[in-house]
């Protein structure tokens, strides 16, 4: 069945459509909750609230954008918002400052796979990797962020900046890269 099949036979509340829909994206989506929550368990529930959220507004789904798409940013809000009402969260509210720039990515990224990344953003305190995630794998604006996670724009800009310096600071410590970038 055809994804625009799928979506119109979910708009129009048939089970087999829903059931296709839940098969076609469910591990994918699982995958991505995983990442904003703090165990397997708070995953699979986030993914529940997802589908449940999703089946309620395809209805506002106008078929502008990728409809992956519009589940994925479905399943992070779903899933930061069990991940918040499980566990607080602490977040430096820091102001920026004069002098900040952006943190350049180095070269290192490029030459390491995709498993090796996700260990190395693992290693970040949860704060900094939810802003990291959001911002760098996600495609987030810092605004969005800040409404997501119920912080200021400009501590989601901080975040990430020591989100940066960290990771840099790791695979320096691993002796992957030889050179430390300000943010």
């Amino acid at each position: 069945m055809h994804i625009d099949d799928i979506i119109k036979g979910c708009k129009e509340g048939n089970r087999k459509c829903q059931d296709a829909l839940v098969q076609k994206f469910a591990p994918g989506l699982l995958s991505l909750c995983a990442r904003y929550t703090s165990d397997r368990e708070l995953a699979r529930d986030a993914l529940q609230e997802c589908f449940i959220s999703a089946f309620r507004f395809i209805g506002q789904y106008e078929g502008k954008g990728s409809f992956e798409g519009w589940l994925r940013r479905i399943a992070v809000t779903s899933s930061i918002a069990l991940n918040k009402k499980f566990k607080q969260l602490q977040f430096d509210e820091l102001t920026e400052e004069a002098g900040w720039e952006k943190a350049e990515v180095p070269d290192i990224y490029d030459q390491m796979n995709t498993e090796d990344i996700k260990k190395l953003i693992q290693k970040l305190p949860e704060s900094l990797y939810l802003v990291f995630n959001l911002y760098v794998i996600e495609g987030y604006q810092h605004n969005e962020i800040a409404g997501l996670l119920g912080i200021t724009e400009s501590t989601s800009r901080s975040a990430l900046c020591k989100a940066r310096t960290k990771l840099i600071t790791i695979l320096e410590q691993n002796g992957k890269v030889a050179i430390a970038l300000a943010c």
